[in-house]
């Protein structure tokens, strides 16, 4: 539509879309970059740093997969492996107590709510220790 003679400023408003171009001229009138500013509310996913580690991962080692990229970040950047150890012991248990019959879970629920019971009094210890 540019090419047409249609101006920057009426290419969004035939689109019906916000013009990023003229928030981004508006941008470098004022400040003379066009980087991003600091953003209130939760970061990124990933930094700049790690996205450029995927990329380079990925084109080095095209055979590996999603996952093994990712266990491979996590590596360098420190993360834990009790979250991973965690998580697979959640889905063994979960797979575990798939086919459970009811009668099962009846005789389970009492330790489920045992359970709950005493992780709430353990957060509410926790927490007024917090307090203190």
């Amino acid at each position: 539509m540019l090419q047409t003679g249609c101006s920057q400023g009426r290419l969004p408003l035939s689109l019906e879309c916000q013009s990023v171009i003229s928030r981004l001229q508006q941008r470098h009138r004022e400040t003379g970059r066009v980087t991003e500013r600091h953003r209130s509310g939760r970061p990124l996913a990933t930094s700049h740093a790690d996205g450029c580690f995927n990329v380079n991962s990925g084109l080095r080692n095209q055979m590996m997969s999603a996952n093994q990229l990712q266990a491979r970040l996590r590596e360098v950047r420190g993360v834990p492996d009790h979250t991973t150890r965690h998580r697979l012991h959640l889905l063994a248990w979960a797979r575990e107590h798939l086919r459970w019959m009811r009668n099962q879970w009846l005789r389970g629920t009492l330790r489920i709510h045992f359970l709950i019971t005493y992780i709430r009094n353990q957060m509410r210890i926790r927490s007024d220790c917090r307090l203190l």
